[in-house]
């Protein structure tokens, strides 16, 4: 399928729903990117990379707490992107 039926697309945009088609390597669109990007350079210390042991701890230890203790406002990602589409 190539697209939704255009009755379905309308259905959908009375619900303030749009389809965004991405190109097929956008890491920059992918809020899964920037979870593991934050995980990275953010929430892992350099002691947490001393073994494969500490590691595993600590990401299983971010993966238990996020949304509490870790969290990302995907909703800037949202809006960056956006206008980024919309500038081009």
């Amino acid at each position: 399928m190539i697209g939704p039926p255009k009755r379905q697309q309308a259905n959908w945009e009375e619900q303030d729903m749009y389809l965004f088609f991405l190109p097929a390597y956008s890491p920059h669109l992918n809020p899964i990117e920037l979870v593991w990007k934050s995980l990275k350079y953010r929430w892992l210390r350099k002691v947490d990379y001393k073994s494969w042991a500490c590691l595993k701890k600590a990401i299983f230890a971010v993966i238990r707490n996020f949304g509490q203790e870790y969290r990302i406002d995907f909703s800037e990602l949202a809006n960056r992107n956006i206008s980024k589409i919309n500038s081009a």
